[in-house]
Formats: C-alpha cells, sequence, structure tokens
C-alpha cells in the first residue's frame, strides 16, 4: 500500500466516523480543543506528518509544532499549527488555524486572522480547518478585513475527502512527503495573479507586495507625519533632532506592539492610546512605565518625555496610533521574523528628516542616494556566513566554554549579522541543556512541555557575553540593541516576564550600551593629534580605539569572529582628512580603493589568533591594481577556508555588483587549501573545487581568480601566441545627461552601449555637442563597457561620437581594423575576457573590462596574411549583412539574412581558432564557456 492509498483509508475511517455523529460534532458545546484531538491531529497523521512526536523526540526538531493554548480574539496570537520540513526548523512552510465546527469558518474575523499568520510570515497560502470544511487562503495580498474574503482560493466539505481525485488535490499539496517536494511553492506559482491596487504590486515576481515593503512604506508614513506634527509644535527643532526623536517614538510603538503580539504585557496599550483624553500623554506614560521595567535605550528617558515638548497634534498622533494598534493592523509582530524587521529598518535608515525654517522633508542620506539604494544582506546569505564562523566555533562545546567567545561585527547596521548570531547561540544553547538535562537544571533552565527553556536570565547573559557591534550611525546603533532585545523577548510570555520582574527585582531588558557602540572602526583617536578638527566633523567622523570601547575584549586578544558586509564607499566620496589617514594607515588606502578594504585589514586585526573573518563584499579588490596590496597580504599570511562566489544568484537584486564570501582564518598554515564554492540560482551551496591557496594568485598582476581548470591552461595558450598591446584604448566622453534627440548647431551623432550590437550599430538617435567635447573624426572601433558577450562595431567614417558606456579601440600598430574587429567579436576573445577577468563579473554575469585590460587583449599579429584576408573579407561580408538585415522588410529575407549573418560568424570563430592555434579539444572548452 502506498502513502496515499494509506492516508486516503485512515481518512474515509475519520470521515465515517463524522458523518455518524454530525449533531455531536456540530454542536456548540463540541469544543475546538476536541476536534483538533479527535479528528485533526489524526488527519495530518494520516498525511505523514510526525503529530505526536514519535520519531522527533528532540522538541527543538520537530517538523509540527502544535499550539496548545487558544486565544479567541480578532488578533490571535499564534497559529494553531505550524508545519517545517527539516532540517530547516526555522522556515514556517505553512500555517493552520483549527476552529470548532459549530463556528462558520467562511468570516471575516477568521479569514483576517489566517491571511495575517501567512502574510506576516511571508508564506504565500494558509489554512482554516475544523474537519467539516477546510479551506485554502492566499496570503499574497496585504490582509484588509473589508475584503478578506476574496482570498478564498478553495473550499472543501469533509464529504470531499472520501473522493479519490478529490482527496488526491489535498494529499498532494499538504501531505508531508508534497510539502518536502515544495508542493505549496509550486501551488502558489500557478495561481492567478491576485486583484490589488497597484501598490500592493511588489516582489514575487512582481505579484503582491511583501511584509517588508509594505511595513516599509508604513513606518515612512508615519515618520513623515510625527516630523511634521513635531516641527509645526517646536519650531525651532533641528534635522538631526527630528530624525532622533521621530525615530525613538516609531522604535517606542513597534517594541509596544511586539509586546502586546508576543503576549509578554498582559494589557494592550497602543489601541487605548488617546481613550482617556490626549494620546501623546498616554504615550509618555505609559513609556515612562515600561521603562521602569525593561530598562534599554527604547524607553530611556528623552527630550521628547519632557515637560518642556510641546506634543505633536493629538489628532494625527492619534491616527498613527490607531492604524498600528493589534485592532486595526494588518501586521502581526508575534510571526514576523525579527531579521525581516531587520530588513525593513536597515532601508527605514537609509533616510533623514531635514528641516528647513518653516517646513520639513524626508531625504535620502547622500551615501545612499549615491549607491540607488540601501542593499540588505539577504538572510540566507547571513545565516550562511554566521553559520561558517560561529555555528563551527561553538559546536561541540559547553556554555561555559562558549561564554568566553567574543563575537562581533564592526560595521552591523541596523544588526541582521548579530541578530543571527544571537539566534545561533540561543538555538545551540537550548539544544545542548535539551541533551543535558542535570546541567540544565543546575544553570536555570526551566521545564515546560518535556522542554527544557532558557531563562530570560540566561539569554541576557548570552547576549551580554557573546555579541557585540560598533556602527557610524547612532541610528543604527539604536536599532540594533532594538532588534536584540527583541530577539530576546521573543520566546518570552506575561508569566515568563513578570516572574523574572518579581524574583530578581531587576529590569528585564541588559543594558547593551558596551557591547553595541556607536563609533568608527577604521578610525582611532589620533587622526586628532595635530590636526584642527569643527565640532561638526568630529561628530561625523566619530574616532574610537578599541582598546577603549571594548577594554576586556581587546586585553584577551581580540574577537574570535567577525561578520558582516562592510559599507562600499569609493575614495572619491570620502572627505580629505579620513582619506589621508586611510592612506596613512592602512595597506589598501592606495589608488581609487574602496572603503569595505580597509574593513577587511581592520578586522583581522581585531582578531584573536585562529579566530575566524566572514565577509561578503565586492570582488573588485581581487583584480584591480588597487585591491593588489590586499589580496597578496590575504593570500601571504592568512589562511582561505572558504571563497564563495555569489554573483549568479543576484543577492543584491539589480545592483551592478558582483560579490564574493571570504572565509578568513587568522593563521597561516603550510600548505593550506581553498574550499571554492558557487551559489547557483537555486541559491544552493555547491563545492566546485579545493586548490592549493598558494595558486590562488595568477599572472604578473597576481590577479585573484577562481578559475583553476584547463580553462585557465588555455587562457595562458592564447596569451603566449599574441601581442598584448596591440590596442589603442580610451573611453567615450560625456553621460547620457548630455545627449539630445534633436540635431543642433554644433550638434554630432553620438553613440550610447545601447546602439552597439556585434558588428553592427542601431538606428542612431542621440547628439552630442561637439563644442562641449573633443571631437574624433578617425576609423574606430566602437566596444561595449559593459557587456555578457564583448561586442563591438566599426565606425569607418568617423561619424560616431561615444559617451562614457563606450570604449574607443584603435590599433596600436596599424593592424586593419576589421581585422581587430574580428577577432574581438569571436567567442575567442569572449571566452579570454570572461575567465581572466572572472572577479570583474557583475550581477547577472555581466562583465565590465577597464581600459588597461581592453588594451591587454591578446591579439595575434597580422602576418598571416592568407588568414588575415580571408578574416577581413568575412568581416566585410557580415557587416554588409547586417547592414542589409537592418533594412529587410520581409520576415522570410529578415530569416535569410539572419542564418546568412550566423553562418558567416561561425566561419570567423574557425579562422580565430586557427590563428591562435587551438586544437579540437580547446575549441570545445571555448564552445562549451
Amino acid at each position: 500500500m502506498t502513502k496515499y492509498e494509506s492516508a486516503f483509508a485512515e481518512v474515509s475511517i475519520l470521515v465515517q466516523d463524522f458523518k455518524e455523529n454530525e449533531s455531536k460534532y456540530l454542536s456548540p458545546s463540541y469544543s475546538e480543543v476536541e476536534v483538533r484531538k479527535d479528528f485533526i491531529d489524526k488527519f495530518f497523521h494520516a498525511l505523514g506528518w510526525d503529530v505526536y512526536h514519535n520519531e522527533q523526540k528532540n522538541p527543538y526538531e520537530q517538523e509540527l509544532k502544535i499550539e496548545k493554548g487558544v486565544s479567541i480574539e480578532r488578533a490571535q496570537k499564534r497559529a494553531d499549527y505550524a508545519f517545517y520540513i527539516a532540517p530547516n526548523f526555522r522556515d514556517v512552510k505553512f500555517y493552520l488555524e483549527a476552529k470548532k465546527p459549530s463556528r462558520n469558518l467562511l468570516n471575516a474575523d477568521n479569514y483576517f486572522q489566517s491571511c495575517r499568520y501567512g502574510w506576516n510570515s511571508q508564506t504565500e497560502i494558509t489554512f482554516l480547518f475544523d474537519f467539516e470544511e477546510l479551506h485554502i487562503i492566499d496570503c499574497r495580498l496585504k490582509p484588509d478585513i473589508t475584503t478578506i474574503l476574496n482570498n478564498k482560493i478553495k473550499q472543501y466539505h469533509y464529504s470531499d475527502y472520501t473522493d479519490k481525485e478529490i482527496f488526491s488535490e489535498i494529499y498532494w499539496l499538504i501531505s508531508r512527503e508534497a510539502v518536502a517536494n515544495n508542493s505549496l511553492q509550486k501551488f502558489a506559482e500557478s495561481l492567478p495573479k491576485p486583484k490589488g491596487k497597484t501598490a500592493q504590486k511588489g516582489l514575487h515576481k512582481g505579484l503582491y507586495q511583501s511584509i517588508d515593503d509594505a511595513f516599509l512604506i508604513e513606518l515612512d508614513e508615519i515618520r513623515d507625519s510625527l516630523a511634521k506634527s513635531f516641527k509645526r509644535a517646536n519650531p525651532n527643532l533641528e534635522s538631526d533632532e527630528l530624525t532622533e526623536m521621530t525615530q525613538r517614538t516609531i522604535d517606542r510603538l513597534v517594541f509596544i506592539r511586539f509586546l502586546e503580539d508576543k503576549q509578554i504585557e498582559p494589557e494592550h496599550y497602543v489601541s487605548v492610546f488617546g481613550k482617556s483624553k490626549n494620546a501623546w500623554k498616554d504615550f509618555r506614560n505609559v513609556s515612562r512605565k515600561l521603562d521602569a521595567k525593561y530598562n534599554g535605550v527604547v524607553f530611556k528617558k528623552h527630550f521628547v518625555d519632557s515637560e518642556g515638548f510641546i506634543e505633536p497634534s493629538d489628532k494625527s498622533f492619534t491616527q498613527i496610533c490607531d492604524e498600528l494598534s493589534h485592532v486595526n493592523s494588518p501586521y502581526n509582530f508575534d510571526i514576523i521574523p525579527i531579521h525581516i524587521l531587520g530588513s525593513i529598518y536597515e532601508r527605514f535608515l537609509g533616510k533623514v528628516v531635514i528641516a528647513t525654517e518653516k517646513r520639513v522633508r524626508i531625504e535620502e542620506k547622500p551615501e545612499v542616494r549615491k549607491a540607488g539604494g540601501v542593499y540588505y544582506t539577504p538572510q540566507y546569505i547571513v545565516n550562511y556566513i554566521v553559520d561558517n564562523t560561529v555555528g563551527k566555533m561553538i559546536e561541540g562545546k559547553t556554555p561555559a566554554e562558549i561564554s568566553k567567545f567574543r563575537f562581533a561585527d564592526i560595521s552591523c547596521g541596523s544588526g541582521s549579522f548579530l541578530i543571527t548570531v544571537f539566534d545561533r547561540l540561543l538555538e545551540y544553547h537550548s539544544k545542548w541543556y535539551q541533551d543535558n538535562p542535570a546541567q540544565a537544571k543546575k544553570d536555570g533552565c526551566h521545564l515546560q512541555d518535556e522542554k527544557w527553556i532558557l531563562s530570560l536570565k540566561q539569554k541576557q547573559k548570552i547576549l551580554t557575553n557573546n555579541v557585540y557591534g560598533v556602527d557610524l550611525d547612532s541610528q543604527a546603533v539604536e536599532v540594533t540593541q532594538l532588534s536584540l532585545y527583541l530577539k530576546l523577548l521573543e520566546d518570552e510570555t506575561t508569566a515568563t516576564a513578570q516572574d523574572t520582574w518579581v524574583m530578581f527585582k531587576e529590569q528585564l531588558l541588559p543594558n547593551l550600551n558596551t557591547n553595541i557602540i556607536c563609533g568608527n572602526s577604521l578610525i582611532g583617536t589620533d587622526i586628532l593629534d595635530g590636526q584642527l578638527f569643527s565640532r561638526e566633523e568630529e561628530l561625523k567622523l566619530r574616532p574610537m580605539d578599541f582598546e577603549d570601547a571594548f577594554p576586556e575584549v581587546m586585553k584577551k586578544g581580540g574577537f574570535d569572529a567577525i561578520v558582516g558586509n562592510p559599507p562600499y564607499v569609493r575614495v572619491h566620496d570620502i572627505d580629505l582628512k579620513p582619506r589621508n589617514y586611510f592612506r596613512d594607515n592602512y595597506l589598501s588606502g592606495i589608488g581609487q580603493f574602496d572603503l569595505y578594504q580597509l574593513f577587511y585589514e581592520r578586522a583581522v586585526q581585531l582578531l584573536k589568533d585562529h579566530a575566524t573573518l566572514g565577509y561578503i563584499t565586492s570582488n573588485k579588490f581581487c583584480v584591480t591594481n588597487y585591491g593588489r596590496p590586499l589580496r597578496e597580504w590575504i593570500v601571504s599570511n592568512f589562511t582561505i577556508e572558504k571563497l564563495v562566489d555569489v554573483s549568479l544568484a543576484k543577492v543584491f537584486g539589480s545592483v551592478s555588483t558582483y560579490p564574493y564570501i571570504f572565509l578568513i582564518k587568522k593563521e597561516k598554515t603550510k600548505n593550506s587549501t581553498v574550499e571554492i564554492i558557487e551559489l547557483n540560482n537555486e541559491k544552493h551551496f555547491l563545492t566546485k573545487k579545493i586548490i592549493e591557496q598558494s595558486n590562488l594568485l595568477k599572472g604578473d598582476e597576481n590577479i585573484l581568480t577562481l578559475s583553476f581548470d584547463n580553462k585557465h591552461e588555455l587562457v595562458e595558450k592564447i596569451e603566449s601566441v599574441a601581442n598584448m598591446n596591440s590596442l589603442s584604448v580610451y573611453r567615450g566622453r560625456g553621460t547620457s545627461k548630455d545627449l539630445g534627440t534633436e540635431k543642433k548647431n554644433y550638434s554630432v551623432p553620438a553613440v550610447t552601449n545601447k546602439e552597439i550590437s556585434r558588428f553592427a550599430f542601431s538606428k542612431q538617435k542621440y547628439y552630442k555637442n561637439s563644442k562641449q567635447f573633443e571631437i574624433d573624426n578617425d576609423s574606430k572601433i566602437l566596444m561595449k563597457k559593459i557587456c555578457y558577450v564583448l561586442e563591438s562595431a566599426i565606425d569607418e567614417n568617423g561619424e560616431l561620437n561615444p559617451i562614457n558606456t563606450v570604449y574607443v579601440i584603435k590599433s596600436s600598430k596599424n593592424v586593419e581594423l576589421k581585422y581587430l574587429l574580428g577577432i574581438l567579436n569571436s567567442k575567442l576573445m569572449t571566452f579570454y575576457a570572461r575567465t581572466k577577468y572572472e572577479a570583474t563579473h557583475l550581477g547577472g554575469g555581466y562583465i565590465e573590462l577597464r581600459v588597461f585590460e581592453v588594451e591587454k587583449l591578446p591579439i595575434v599579429d597580422d602576418h598571416d596574411k592568407l588568414i588575415s584576408k580571408a578574416l577581413i573579407d568575412l568581416v566585410d561580408k557580415i557587416l554588409n549583412s547586417k547592414q542589409t538585415l537592418f533594412l529587410a522588410k520581409t520576415e522570410s529575407e529578415k530569416e535569410y539574412l539572419e542564418n546568412k549573418c550566423i553562418s558567416l560568424d561561425r566561419q570567423i570563430d574557425n579562422l580565430v581558432y586557427e590563428l591562435y592555434g587551438l586544437t579540437e579539444e580547446e575549441i570545445k572548452i571555448v564552445e562549451s564557456t
């Protein structure tokens, strides 16, 4: 009997029982607890889920988590059933909410409650079940109670469960074996595009707005409203003051809502602000009350709490509280993962309040504007780095041994890496105590539902002992502390919090001001010696010495692991004084360096011997001249344990950054090897090869390349038969902003990269001013600066004038341009460029060669006149064919000419292979790349 047949048989028995005793089961006296025990648990046991935990004994590693407490209210806090698939017990696959059969499932409150679970946890569908009926609910759209019943996807009656065809639908959607094979994801992808406002269409293939996008929009609106209201009431407030007080107010509101939804606080506060007389006074009074209980930066007395502060408009603040309250808000802070809140805040911190004499506006920070936005490190990347640093370090250790470790992110931003570090520590301790019950009892854990639970006191100790962070932005430091506090309280309840409050007579949140510090990780106080800084300059720099900031850590040799994604800031965006400091104090501070390079140096300096660094950064330093000192220093002095190419997965969305993950150990071992790993499009980390570290740097420039197979040998052969200095190259002048579409006096035809393809230009449509830029009237080759394969075309008459996204190429040795064009557009030259300069790739596999790299493309001299003449003839033919194709009027003519160009292309490739002396095997390598 198959699993499906067995499940059908077991469920059929349940259906028969329900049918025969329907009046009893539909009676209002038949409770939810009873239907769960009599039917729902048995139903999912039949579908292959370990409902009774007969197999999965460890309570921290169970695929089905069942909530025993039931709260009957629209804003119920926890779903009755949460389903996971091992070994990932962090990310829920789907939620199911149970109800008693006498209650009508098709009810707005039921649907709103269930949809909140799914949407807040980023699961696309969820389920309502009372055994009599099973409802499948679409959670892709932000929940709106007025339209929530439209989210019903499908509804089943219990009589359907004995119809083999219908039961098959259910089984292959939510059985354990189906869910393990991504049935829910496939089902969600098959659903029609949801109907909703344009603003609802966000992530996940453009179908809907995700929780993080939606909540960010709401926070932005709250910030704007608060800032304007504060300014109207207090006209003398300046930009920094407004930025700080709006964030502090928002942080408090979010934290209070978190306490409410987690049921750590038994009262609902936000929904009643203003119900007495004044919403702001209510908010301020609750803040003072919670400060006495919780401590921490969030409720710490602030200027907004003072009597001298004139409160904002009661109407606008009451509206903010009403919309954010548990009654009206679609957000459930019991369900939203803490790291998602972190990602929201990371982007939220990218903007500040700008105040003029009478008005305020919200603007992106200059560095964010230049970067094109805030790019948050995806959680699966954070997980990978933390698991391979902190995770490996604590493996097999006792809590006493772990208490001596110190882990840091020295550019922590909103705290995403530190939240994950803390999460791994809590997870490991919980599992360790489960396996060591005697020590669990001795160390203060308490037993709950046969599971040893860390006390709040233990979690506080883990946080203050093990987790450290630094950031230059005071707002980021505040958010990091907030996020860590949320993580600390994540699994607490009213009872456990009250026990700690009463038993120890201590506030529930530890002071993190000596753990998470606002300061400059790269600049010490020595910058102040002999230089004069204004108050504003010094506050902006915030120089800091780690020996003063973390004296106990540094006395013991430094940190045991540092993780993170340090900021990318080009040298020309750095002020002169810090730029000079970097040049004087860092090996990497040369040429056109980027700030992230300095963080490698600083992090290694701050590590203990044998400690580990885990960073994700741009890989530009692996190939550039200015990155050479850093890559040579790392390879020569330390052990690179893993080097991960993550470019295929586009980890930063549309950003044209080609990132690597470096896992570096602060030690040097002989004959050490490096595990080269690739992250594919499916987000799987695949080991590609293991190579000796001494082979990482290649060529005269010691480029760090990940090509270590026969491809690299072929690159060396191509270089050996060619001349590396046959091309004269410069970059076009001007940008797209300098172009116009109308021809005027002094205007000349212009070209961008978009008009260039292999052997041809598209229709010319831009002009630029000949008096503004130097004009090149010579014959020349124009090459795309950013491309997937090398694409060049020839400007024989010298009429076209490229902008800075195009390279201008001429021969430095009087070689025929068409001969060069044939080689540059060949498969061989694309293979060479993509392999030789692999580390210059951008997101999505595009490449961006620099001028000197184009100049050094290996060109075989045209000494073989027969081959060179044949190549030029073929280039002439393909140029003519491309031009004719451009003018073709019928589909049949276009098809003929396209096929002709394909044939000519192949002939050109074959001639180039012959020019470079490639064998059949070597040609296969090129063709397969």
